[in-house]
């Protein structure tokens, strides 16, 4: 499928307001935030994250990590302090652009664009740990879906994945609810977040029930899966898989 109103909405705020893309929080609006800040938040949440997979008793190969939807390579330099490599992978150019500008760790940090629906760039077994969030909310369902999939082929054996994304109503295709859904995610609630002076990007939901399923059907195991944002209306997952 087409993601290219996804990669205009970020290649434009990617220009103009790159770290409150990335971070939609007041102290990084309008270029007046703190890189320091920005990136010191980024080794926060990755810390968080492997004590997290610390306390499930999950041991995690420390070779080559993914960062999908790196933005401006937050959580990909972080990532470079707990593994030998790391691929950081937007869709965006001017992104992938500033992470470059960023990267403090040399030729172990690559980044590139990828703007399909899929991660054919790299093989089967590719890394040991894949970590996406706040990302997979801003994808089109039928391509948050795929990349998922895509999860399950380029983790490798005895590797760990780890992403976001909120949860919500499955509607059977060419159903009124999946119209309504379309509307509404691709044109009236960016729409609603401009007026109210935040950059418009979409939010969607992939059921969890449909996560479990993917994860199943490619003989993964669902090693944990946590509710985040309880006074949100949607309820978000972060979801933990094995291979």
């Amino acid at each position: 499928m087409s993601l290219a109103r996804v990669k205009n909405t970020f290649e434009r705020w990617g220009t103009m307001d790159p770290m409150y893309a990335v971070l939609s929080v007041k102290e990084f609006k309008h270029n007046q935030g703190d890189s320091n800040k920005f990136f010191q938040l980024g080794r926060e949440e990755i810390d968080g994250v492997m004590a997290y997979l610390e306390n499930l008793g999950q041991t995690v190969p420390r070779g080559k990590a993914l960062d999908f939807g790196c933005g401006l390579g937050r959580l990909s330099q972080a990532l470079a302090d707990h593994f030998s490599e790391v691929e950081g992978v937007d869709i965006a150019e001017s992104m992938v652009t500033a992470a470059r500008s960023y990267n403090k760790h040399g030729h172990r940090v690559q980044y590139r664009v990828n703007v399909v629906d899929h991660l054919q760039c790299f093989s089967d077994d590719s890394f040991d740990f894949i970590y996406s969030n706040i990302t997979l909310q801003h994808i089109p369902p039928e391509a948050s879906t795929n990349y998922i999939r895509e999860f399950t082929r380029i983790l490798r054996p005895n590797g760990v994945a780890i992403f976001q994304v909120p949860s919500g109503t499955s509607h059977a295709p060419g159903s009124l609810g999946a119209m309504v859904y379309r509307v509404y995610r691709h044109h009236l609630r960016p729409f609603l977040k401009r007026l109210r002076g935040k950059h418009p990007v979409e939010i969607h939901y992939v059921p969890r029930s449909i996560v479990s399923e993917i994860v199943d059907q490619a003989g993964c195991t669902m090693v944990d899966v946590l509710k985040l944002d309880r006074h949100r209306r949607e309820d978000s997952f972060r979801y933990c898989f094995s291979k």
